[in-house]
């Protein structure tokens, strides 16, 4: 009868998973507190993509692999590419521009003087600039719009030529809208604006904002994209959330867009408005759509900080106008709270699905195992959340805004500097072209200590710069 009293074990089991649940304990796996680490990163292949030395802090963010994995995508400091277009004002510094670079694997790359190709060499940089055209706004007839200045953000490729980002015209009052822009001519190239505000044509249109544009993986029978989600939001300032509300991700209908110059584009929200919505990502087979939202996404709580939530995307009564918001509402991580945390709380952010959709990277400034510090690394937790996120990249700066590319690395940007295999060999290759070239006598000890120099001043860049690296564990 040993098998009856093992039966009667289920309810004290069940009881006390309830009484943990609601003492905010979880029957879920407790991360490690080990973490291993090799030279200044986590530990596997790592390849440096850019590698100039312009020391000015500049940072290069969303980095995107072209489909045909020739080319990089990225948003720059303006001031990071040498442009004769140079305004002279304060846009010069403050504006974030597009940029192109190789997808070129070089073995054993070597530290660079600047962004864009310098005398004799041939990879590097490419500044999109793109063509100034005419648009409707706020009730004036069409006026030419000085797009080629102003800040550009969250690039994302369409096709192999196509470029999907957020641009912040002035002559819009400073309102982030979605463009596309064909990139064969980067010097030249042409712009689309996709959605547009129904009153944007009329005077005195909302104060809309329109970010972090993302194409849905799921496309129709002849390769065109279906469906792009982004975040709206009534914020004055999209980088102070003191100042925003309304926030909320749409999804726009692609068969629409650009109609019109954008006015007869549809898009539709698919959650409901919360003191903080962003960085949506699409699950690869575009049936889920993953976001960052604050506490009271769903009821979860108030206060500080930021989970990671889904919700199914069912186009079932768009037609009728009856679209469900929040549609299966699921979260995803539950961080608590700890003695030492930011008081701004744990951000949770920019999840992206892995190609199989089982797991989900992000950036979370979640305490690392062992570690004291709060930077932003990359972290991984399974995409039904059963077991804790468990840290997947790390470096002692901050490393941000990941993409998983069709082999599994991911692309992603870091103040790491120079990675310390990489530093290791330019030593010894420095020590080695210091000793054929001596012609001073100098024994090993002080040619050895002229190399350290060489090094230290790669070391300086170690949390002054973001670079953009390819990972893999």
């Amino acid at each position: 009868m040993k098998w009856m009293r093992n039966r009667f074990l289920l309810l004290p089991y069940v009881v006390l998973l309830t009484v943990l649940t609601v003492v905010g304990c979880t029957s879920k796996q407790d991360p490690s507190e080990e973490l291993i680490v090799c030279g200044n990163h986590s530990c596997g292949e790592l390849v440096m993509v850019t590698t100039d030395t312009s020391s000015d802090g500049y940072h290069y963010l969303n980095p995107r692999l072209s489909p045909d994995e020739s080319k990089i995508v990225f948003s720059a400091d303006w001031k990071a590419i040498s442009d004769p277009r140079d305004p002279g004002t304060a846009a010069y510094v403050e504006n974030r521009q597009l940029i192109l670079y190789p997808n070129v694997v070089i073995p054993d790359p070597q530290p660079r003087a600047q962004l864009a190709p310098g005398p004799g060499e041939t990879i590097g940089g490419e500044l999109v600039v793109l063509r100034q055209r005419t648009l409707t706004f706020g009730g004036s007839s069409p006026f030419l719009s000085g797009l080629p200045n102003d800040d550009k953000a969250y690039p994302s490729w369409q096709d192999n030529t196509n470029v999907i980002f957020a641009v912040r015209p002035t002559n819009l009052g400073g309102r982030y809208r979605i463009c596309r822009t064909d990139v064969t001519d980067p010097v030249l190239a042409p712009v689309e604006f996709l959605f547009m505000e129904p009153l944007d044509a009329f005077a005195s249109p909302p104060f809309a904002q329109h970010l972090e544009p993302v194409l849905s993986p799921v496309r129709t029978a002849t390769g065109e994209p279906t469906w792009l989600v982004f975040t709206r939001s009534s914020c004055l300032d999209p980088g102070d959330p003191e100042t925003c509300g309304g926030l909320a991700l749409w999804v726009l209908d692609m068969s629409t867009a650009a109609i019109d110059d954008g006015y007869g584009a549809l898009a539709f929200p698919v959650t409901r408005e919360y003191s903080r919505v962003e960085t949506p990502n699409w699950s690869p087979d575009g049936r889920k759509i993953i976001f960052s939202g604050g506490l009271d996404v769903g009821g979860a709580g108030s206060g500080a900080g930021t989970e990671l939530f889904t919700i199914d995307f069912d186009t079932t009564g768009l037609a009728a106008g009856t679209m469900a918001l929040d549609n299966n509402l699921q979260r995803l991580t539950f961080t608590s709270r700890a003695e030492g945390d930011p008081i701004a709380g744990i951000l949770n952010t920019a999840p992206v699905y892995a190609n199989d959709g089982a797991s989900v990277f992000f950036v979370s400034t979640r305490r690392a195992p062992a570690i004291t510090l709060h930077d932003r690394n990359i972290w991984r937790v399974p995409a039904d959340g059963s077991l804790d996120p468990e840290i997947y990249y790390f470096t002692r700066s901050d490393d941000v805004t990941p993409a998983v590319l069709p082999d599994g690395r991911i692309i992603l940007s870091s103040a790491l500097g120079f990675p310390t295999e990489m530093l290791n060999r330019l030593e010894e290759e420095a020590f080695q072209r210091l000793a054929n070239a001596d012609t001073l006598g100098l024994d090993e000890v002080q040619l050895r200590a002229l190399a350290a120099d060489e090094r230290r001043q790669l070391e300086f860049f170690e949390g002054v710069m973001s670079h953009i690296y390819i990972y893999r564990p």
